[in-house]
């Protein structure tokens, strides 16, 4: 497409997002001839590049992950949530895979490492803003063994026995349900108080739960007692 084919409706305007000045400068240098991108604004951090996105309203923001101020997952997060209609392209150094979930959960289209050449950005911003979800074939790699994990932990799940409790655990179990406190279940069961907390700390650790109400939740669930 020519400069003169080109009109401000067909212009993707970006917002770039690093706190590497060079960066940036090379980025926008690489980008200015390409004639339906317009680098609209520039941001050195995470503040920065929320307020450039809500004052600019760019169809895309290239974000770095790791900046001062925020940083680019949180900046993500807070511009999905203000502007939803904005891409967030990641561009970064980083490939850890907490930072590419948390990016992924924070509202990015795409996580795409430094090591591609700068002249593939323009496509990849070309892609995400028609759309498509981009991630580095190395991230991507990640992203599959870790959802391949997760399929078998399920599956792991599904097979496992509900954990046996024992018959005082249940009738423990069945009168926190009813929404007894400790000392009243030890009068109901003619035993001590403090007996009762270890049943319940006996639950909560063979259910692997954190609390009473997660056990009532898990055990209905497993129809191990039923709330009548």
């Amino acid at each position: 497409m020519s400069q003169t084919e080109t009109t401000r409706g067909d212009l993707i305007r970006v917002v770039i997002a690093d706190d590497h000045a060079l960066f940036r400068r090379g980025l926008e240098m690489v980008l200015a001839t390409e004639t339906d991108i317009e680098v609209v604004a520039e941001a050195n951090n995470g503040k920065q590049a929320y307020e450039a996105a809500v004052e600019h309203m760019p169809d895309l923001v290239l974000m770095d992950v790791r900046m001062p101020a925020h940083g680019g997952i949180d900046a993500t997060k807070r511009i999905k949530d203000a502007v939803p209609h904005i891409k967030i392209l990641m561009l970064t150094i980083s490939d850890e895979e907490e930072d590419l979930y948390d990016a992924i959960k924070a509202g990015a289209s795409g996580y795409l490492l430094k090591e591609i050449s700068i002249e593939e950005v323009a496509d990849a911003i070309r892609s995400v803003r028609a759309g498509q979800s981009l991630i580095s074939p190395s991230m991507a790699s990640k992203l599959l063994t870790e959802f391949a994990a997760m399929a078998r932990k399920d599956e792991e799940k599904q097979q496992m026995p509900a954990p046996r409790l024992t018959d005082r655990e249940m009738e423990v179990l069945t009168l926190v349900a009813q929404g007894m406190n400790n000392r009243d279940i030890a009068k109901a069961l003619f035993i001590s108080e403090n007996t009762v907390k270890n049943h319940v700390r006996n639950i909560l650790e063979k259910l692997h739960l954190h609390s009473r109400m997660e056990a009532v939740v898990y055990a209905v669930r497993e129809k191990l007692l039923e709330i009548k």
